[in-house]
């Protein structure tokens, strides 16, 4: 089970390239995604992602930082992220995204 500590308050939504969505509820969820199935652009966001989802689990970091630089991460890949609608909160793209 999550830690709840690392559980976001609202998940993000993102889009892939090919059309195909997943949902994001933790920092568990965005740094194995970032680790493992991240086959696009790795450029200096995608690296703040990863190094800042790795301090918010060793909890030198928090967690709506690790949200905001895993979103910015993915826009700045090309993909687009939305705010879990189960929440009634706004969409994010092109470089917008809700706070944490």
């Amino acid at each position: 089970m999550l830690n709840p500590e690392l559980v976001w308050m609202t998940p993000v939504t993102v889009r892939m390239k090919g059309g195909v969505s997943q949902v994001f509820a933790s920092v568990n969820d965005a740094l194995d995604f970032l680790e493992g199935d991240w086959t696009i652009y790795r450029g200096r966001k995608y690296n703040r992602a990863v190094q800042t989802c790795r301090r918010a689990l060793n909890r030198m970091t928090p967690v709506s930082i690790a949200r905001e630089a895993f979103v910015g991460a993915c826009q700045d890949a090309g993909m687009s992220t939305t705010v879990d609608a189960l929440f009634g909160t706004k969409t994010g793209a092109g470089g917008h995204h809700s706070p944490a």
